[in-house]
């Protein structure tokens, strides 16, 4: 174990356990004491302000009453009567708590403010607490799987219940080192222990059911520290939607934040997204059993040939790659299996096979696919349980998988699993799914995965160091003009289009010669952020003579919109010659801060919502792998025989707009830069709204 969270090994391990709150009275002293020791060990004690005993287990009526030194108090006790025994355990120098009691933040402001009270008291005694609303799940003794394939998956839940049908996956052969529900989180979180996961020589994955995280420094540092030990992360992130955003904020007190910051972070980190608890628990089993470092290619053997053609195509839309098995392995599968069924790939015993071939012959498929330099894996596809063939086949799977050089992954896809078959691929510790779709994508999961960890890295601070004239700017708050936009983005290199503010439709004209027509015309206001949706930009002005009348027009157009709005002008601007819109901006979330997103741009921006977004720090790279994840992408390259556009020229402007919410903080509310016109020879900024704090 390493020291780096040894204060939880000792939160884990406490030297005696003290158990404040109600006492089964009559109950037999040494079934109390069975149970108890089960969970806590020999030194546990019951506090209860009544006294007494059970049996010969003596109950004390204060905590400050126990004889000897106590390493963790676990209080069960009405909300009210928590700070009172905080206090007590803080007079006696419990280090850790651990607070089953709920009624605090989850339940509405007077719960809060008392959850405030309980966090206060354990800062002034330098106290560590686990909880409220929380129970005892993270010191029970998790089930030992009799030939455990793979490593244990270390779980974090903040739900208590969506944590049990995940750890109920030991019936299935998954094994667990431990799990942490957290509950609301007053002081340790679900970050603190992912970092102990990271470390924990029994934990090879780490699994965890998210609503929200406090601190995004504690959650960087936890996944840095994962992907340092090639420990992956498989997460069930609250927040998609807005029903779960909605249910997650009542349910623990939780903010979730901006789910698209989120998302950033887990790819910055590898951490790989499921959408359901089945999908948490099969995929982060299979990270667990698969080793590390297996290929990609997948050959898909069943007994049916509908099934093999449905898990290719299942395979195919998960992104897993499904290669033709070579003619010298196809010629000798066809010695064996008949020669009307297909052995390409997928592989399609036509199940009598199975039922009656000797087991020496159905060896030998195996032995072949395996063996076949196309095939990083097998994926057995066992549909409807016949024990007649999926015994057989089973038993074959058992048989081989030891000593097969590939691994081999199954679907049991029925309902049916009083089967021998099943039961003996269960006691094998197979890994094993119930349905193709989570069967690749887990697998694709686990290729993405692979890929990424080369890509591993801590990212170092942005320079937050910003030119004075920027910091000037920036304090004299709210929308920003046309002058100040452009001097604030061109102090920090970010190009855009020539433009200048005109007050006559004379001006206008005089103006938009030398930037040689066409060019654009857009009201200079404050007051319209917005321009293109209030009908204020003019496209293609082509001469003095339409100059002077886009002024005009514009100028009516405004006051007729908003005869209240301070209007500074008509800005003339440079017609940026064709490239690929994109939108560059800045978010800010409550929990991870500023955030940088790109996306496909122009005035179909929000509808298309093709973006990618990642939270600061971020890099060079991070910036290309944000552009490269986008379906507009594929303009960028160069689609339908247009010349590629110059994409380092957009990075740099990533790059620029994250060092600018590095080093403005709270004092950028608000960036859009719509659209940035990427062209072959470079990049520039044709429309803005940035909102000072």
């Amino acid at each position: 174990m390493s020291q780096r969270r040894a204060d939880l090994d000792q939160f884990f391990h406490p030297r005696g356990v003290a158990l404040l709150g109600s006492v089964p009275r009559d109950a037999e002293s040494e079934q109390l004491r069975s149970q108890h020791q089960a969970r806590w060990g020999e030194r546990f004690y019951l506090v209860n302000p009544r006294g007494g005993a059970v049996g010969d287990i003596p109950i004390y009526e204060r905590v400050t009453d126990v004889p000897d030194a106590v390493g963790l108090a676990v209080i069960n006790v009405g909300p009210q009567f928590v700070p009172g025994a905080l206090e007590e355990c803080g007079e006696c120098g419990i280090p850790y708590a651990l607070i089953f009691t709920a009624g605090f933040s989850e339940v509405g402001p007077q719960g809060a403010a008392l959850e405030q009270q309980v966090a206060e008291i354990g800062r002034r005694y330098g106290m560590r607490l686990f909880g409220p609303n929380t129970n005892t799940n993270a010191f029970e003794r998790m089930p030992e799987i009799p030939n455990l394939r793979g490593g244990k998956i270390g779980l974090l839940t903040q739900s208590g219940h969506n944590g049990r049908p995940i750890v109920q996956g030991a019936l299935f052969g998954i094994g667990f080192s431990r799990w942490v529900p957290t509950g609301n989180e007053v002081d340790l979180e679900v970050s603190d222990f992912l970092e102990y996961f990271a470390d924990d020589e029994d934990t090879a994955v780490i699994a965890g059911y998210f609503e929200g995280f406090k601190n995004a420094a504690k959650l960087r540092r936890a996944l840095e520290a994962a992907n340092a030990r090639r420990k992956p992360v498989v997460a069930l992130k609250m927040g998609r939607t807005e029903a779960g955003r909605r249910m997650a904020s009542s349910h623990t007190g939780h903010l979730t934040g901006s789910d698209a910051v989120a998302d950033g972070l887990f790819r910055q980190y590898g951490v790989v997204r499921v959408d359901d608890l089945d999908e948490l628990l099969e995929t982060a089993a299979l990270f667990a059993k698969l080793p590390a470092g297996t290929g990609p290619r997948a050959c898909l053997y069943s007994i049916s040939g509908g099934s093999g053609t449905l898990m290719a195509e299942v395979a195919e839309s998960a992104g897993v790659p499904v290669p033709c098995l070579s003619d010298d392995t196809q010629r000798a599968l066809h010695a064996i299996i008949p020669g009307y069924l297909t052995v390409a790939n997928p592989v399609d015993n036509g199940g009598q096979f199975v039922a009656s071939a000797p087991a020496e012959q159905r060896r030998r498929v195996l032995e072949l696919i395996a063996a076949d330099p196309a095939v990083d894996i097998i994926v057995v596809g066992l549909t409807g349980a016949l024990a007649s063939m999926t015994d057989n086949f089973s038993a074959d799977i058992n048989d081989f998988i030891d000593e097969s050089p590939k691994p081999i992954v199954v679907t049991w896809n029925s309902f049916k699993t009083d089967e021998e078959g099943f039961d003996a691929l269960v006691a094998n510790g197979v890994p094993m799914f119930r349905s193709f779709r989570n069967c690749f994508k887990a697998l694709e999961a686990f290729n993405e995965y692979q890929r990424g960890v080369p890509a591993f890295r801590t990212r170092p601070p942005l320079d937050a160091a910003l030119p004075a004239e920027v910091t000037a700017i920036l304090d004299g708050g709210g929308v920003l003009d046309a002058a100040a936009a452009r001097a604030l983005l061109g102090a920090l290199g970010v190009p855009m289009a020539s433009e200048a503010v005109v007050t006559s439709a004379g001006e206008a004209a005089s103006v938009a010669s030398p930037f040689g027509y066409p060019v654009v015309m857009k009201i200079a206001s404050r007051d319209f952020p917005h321009k293109s949706d209030a009908g204020l930009v003019r496209l293609g002005v082509a001469s003095d003579t339409e100059a002077r009348a886009a002024f005009e027009e514009l100028i009516a157009r405004a006051a007729e919109a908003d005869p209240d709005a301070q209007v500074d002008g008509v800005l003339v601007q440079e017609q940026v010659g064709p490239g690929v819109e994109m939108i560059v901006g800045v978010t800010r979330d409550p929990t991870f801060g500023a955030a940088v997103l790109v996306g496909t741009g122009g005035i179909f921006a929000e509808i298309l919502e093709d973006v990618a977004v990642r939270p600061l720090p971020l890099d060079r790279l991070d910036a290309h792998e944000m552009v490269a994840s986008l379906r507009g992408a594929a303009l960028l390259a160069g689609a339908r025989g247009r010349p590629a556009a110059d994409v380092g020229a957009l990075v740099d402007i990533i790059l620029g707009v994250a060092r600018l919410a590095a080093g403005a903080g709270a004092r950028l509310r608000e960036l859009d830069l719509n659209p940035v016109l990427v062209r072959p020879d470079g990049a520039k900024v044709v429309d803005s709204l940035i909102v000072a704090g």
